[in-house]
């Protein structure tokens, strides 16, 4: 297999990673983590219910809901 593959999950996590740092400093405290989780959810729930559904959650995957903002 071609290296390509192997260089793209780690690519990947510090994309996301440097996303979650709200602050910039290289770690992640335990509120940036739940921040990026919260948001998350929010984009997720698509009727705004404080709740998932399997099919909120399969229509966010497939790109059928807005996608995550930032703070």
């Amino acid at each position: 297999m071609g290296g390509g593959m192997m260089m793209g999950p780690p690519i990947m996590m510090r994309m996301i990673f440097a996303l979650m740092d709200a602050d910039g400093d290289g770690t992640l405290s335990l509120q940036e983590f739940q921040a990026a989780h919260e948001r998350i959810f929010k984009a997720m729930d698509g009727n705004k219910d404080g709740r998932l559904t399997p099919e909120e959650m399969q229509a966010f995957m497939q790109g059928t809901r807005r996608s995550v903002s930032p703070q």
